[in-house]
């Protein structure tokens, strides 16, 4: 239990320090700013930061993809007898991100495109979606019989829901979830009508 307490602890303070850190970087500009100054002006030292981080793409990412959006989750909580298709489980595993961006639109289009503007912030979240893809195609594979499909939909369903995002964050007044929506349904519609 104590452990667990301490996981949540660390990854709240994580999660409050990389927001501060990426106010900074907002405010200030990603790469006229060192790791010193932003952790100086964020009221940590450079010693918590490196504690909680290993670089500054980290800290960005972080305020984007918290550990604690889980896309596997979701399909885990099902009951075993639930009935639906890869598609359906794929969208109900991504929801969560939909949420968090729903929360902050404004603050969330501004990170993403922070990150869209850095090619070392694009490519750490590529990782980071590679390890998410990974989790998410053990989940499917749970429900879907075929190993191979299951990676095939996680990976797929993830580089839809990266041109999504690409797509929301410099457009006003539009819907991630829509545009979510979208993505999934035109690479389903593709799969089927490729000869």
């Amino acid at each position: 239990m104590a452990v667990g307490v301490r996981d949540r602890t660390r990854d709240l303070l994580r999660a409050q320090f990389a927001a501060a850190v990426l106010a900074v970087f907002l405010q200030r500009g990603y790469s006229s700013v060192t790791v010193e100054d932003a952790a100086r002006e964020a009221g940590i030292s450079r010693a918590t930061f490196f504690r909680y981080f290993g670089s500054k793409e980290d800290v960005v990412v972080a305020a984007v993809e918290s550990s604690s959006l889980d896309h596997a989750a979701a399909l885990r909580a099902l009951p075993a007898d639930t009935r639906m298709s890869g598609w359906q489980l794929v969208r109900l595993a991504i929801e969560p991100v939909i949420t968090v961006a729903a929360e902050d639109p404004d603050g969330y289009r501004a990170r993403l495109r922070l990150i869209m503007s850095e090619p070392a912030l694009t490519s750490r979240l590529r990782e980071r979606r590679a390890e998410s893809a990974v989790a998410l195609a053990e989940a499917l594979a749970e429900r879907i019989p075929d190993e191979f499909t299951a990676r095939v939909l996680a990976n797929a369903a993830l580089a839809a829901v990266d041109i999504a995002w690409e797509r929301w964050a410099v457009q006003d007044n539009v819907d991630l979830g829509a545009m979510v929506d979208a993505a999934l349904e035109r690479l389903s519609s593709a799969a089927y009508s490729i000869n």
